[in-house]
């Protein structure tokens, strides 16, 4: 299963095509010209993500065919829910209370997800180890 090293692979492939995005600028002077510092640290972030994916790619190649039961899901709507909220009622703080209130709503909404999940993989757990 080598998921995590494609995140990696693809974010990296992205920096480096806008670094190459840049290269017919590299010509312009003055205030809106590039510096090198420019594309070199976004060409070194680029390579940087290139390097960690080929080695995630390579490391989670090592496990072989044996498939390990995943107790963690792929994605989590109460997770995202959580966040949103907790964005909500930060932003809140600028617009008046009842943002904040509607903000922490929606995180509590978020966090009594996050309980079921962890409640429902306990309980698979226990199913897996019978």
């Amino acid at each position: 299963m080598r998921r995590a090293a494609i995140v990696l692979l693809a974010w990296g492939l992205l920096l480096g095509v806008l670094t190459a995005a840049q290269a017919p600028f590299a010509s312009v002077k003055g205030p809106f010209g590039l510096h090198p510092i420019e594309y070199i640290m976004l060409g070194s972030a680029s390579a940087a993500c290139l390097i960690a994916g080929l080695v995630v790619w390579v490391l989670d190649g090592r496990e072989g065919d044996r498939e390990i039961p995943r107790t963690v899901a792929d994605g989590s709507f109460a997770t995202a829910t959580l966040i949103v909220g907790l964005a909500l009622a930060l932003v809140g703080a600028g617009f008046g209370l009842w943002l904040i209130l509607i903000g922490a709503g929606i995180a509590m909404l978020g966090a009594g997800g996050l309980v079921r999940e962890g409640r429902a993989r306990r309980h698979s757990q226990r199913g897996m180890l019978r």
